[in-house]
């Protein structure tokens, strides 16, 4: 490792871009555990430092798919890759995906649990508490989501070559570029994305990474606290993603009526206990602002996923999915068929 941390870290004037094959060899490297701790916290902190290349991400992202569990490909699949250092706000996401899922566009949602700087609530963890099981073995997970047309991949299950250096991640303290790596893994080999990113320098290198990827179409959103969830109080610039080529669009909310408060930070079981209101299709309130980002955030996908043939089209249902309960009703199968084959005795007796 010493060679390739010496490339990327000697100082401004001697540091250089690794090409492919020789990030390729650092990631093997990190990948079976022949670096330590140090060095491989050494190698993340000097690309960090001296800024990630397409060519480096590319290369890690390629190796650590094939230290990862082999799963069936859906290649029909929305793949949800939001913020791996969790979230503050309320997770429009999960209920979004719900809804998505009760019409038959399979979405698979993925994370680990929260890592450095923000350690805000996972996915894994607010799913947990709705009653999903997430430490399903490969073959049992494609089980449940052939029924459920949803599912949560843990990442360090996953990839246990990620999960050997999560130590690491944590005690740097930063995000470095295996938060985009492990974003892009995409085990199920959907052909759909959307992903949040953070800044506009991740959504640059995106653009040149996803096609390479595998993707088809991928929707690149600079959404709430980095996550792909658009926010209703503010024009958002999104970027559309193809192998023919990528354009940004933005988008005003106010065109198609949305707007109001923006959503607050709130703590894990506040946002539990929001998401329960939410998904049952509670109409109270308080719960507008909520309520409007689900119904806004659907409709979007619906749309750009060519679900439904306009914008008004996929508002329109997401109003209906929601009215009917149909997140809840999806919820509630897929608690059901994961505790079914959860493999751990003692989960099983509660």
């Amino acid at each position: 490792m010493k060679q390739w941390i010496k490339a990327a870290g000697t100082g401004k004037l001697g540091s250089r871009n690794l090409s492919y094959d020789e990030a390729v060899a650092a990631a093997h490297a990190i990948a079976r555990g022949e670096a330590t701790e140090a060095q491989t916290a050494a190698f993340l902190m000097a690309v960090r430092m001296k800024g990630e290349s397409d060519d480096e991400i590319m290369a890690f992202i390629d190796v650590f798919r094939r230290y990862s569990l082999p799963y069936a490909s859906y290649s029909d699949s929305l793949n949800n890759a939001g913020p791996y250092d969790g979230r503050h706000l309320f997770p429009v996401t999960i209920p979004v995906s719900l809804m998505l899922a009760s019409v038959g566009f399979p979405q698979v949602l993925h994370g680990s649990d929260s890592l450095p700087p923000k350690l805000g609530t996972s996915i894994r963890y607010l799913l947990e508490g709705l009653g999903v099981r997430t430490e399903l073995s490969a073959k049992d997970w494609e089980t449940v989501f052939g029924s459920v047309k949803i599912g949560f991949i843990w990442t360090d299950r996953m990839c246990p070559a990620l999960a050997q250096i999560r130590k690491v991640r944590e005690e740097m303290g930063l995000r470095t570029f295996m938060n985009t790596v492990e974003k892009v893994l995409n085990p199920v080999q959907s052909h759909q994305m959307i992903i949040g990113v953070n800044h506009r320098t991740a959504m640059q290198h995106l653009v040149q990474i996803l096609p390479k990827a595998g993707l088809q179409k991928a929707m690149i959103v600079q959404g709430m606290e980095g996550s792909e969830d658009v926010p209703i109080t503010k024009t958002s610039a999104i970027r559309i993603v193809t192998p023919y080529g990528d354009e940004t669009t933005v988008l005003d909310p106010s065109t198609f009526g949305f707007g109001g408060s923006p959503l607050g930070p709130i703590d894990s079981e506040t946002q539990l206990t929001l998401l329960h209101r939410v998904i049952q299709g509670d109409e109270s309130p308080e719960l507008r602002s909520e309520r409007d980002h689900v119904i806004f955030n659907a409709g979007l996908r619906l749309y750009w996923y060519e679900k439904v043939a306009t914008y008004e089209e996929g508002f329109q249902l997401a109003r209906q999915l929601y009215a009917r309960k149909e997140a809840w009703k999806v919820l509630k199968k897929w608690k059901d068929l994961t505790k079914l084959y959860d493999r751990d005795p003692k989960r099983q007796a509660n």
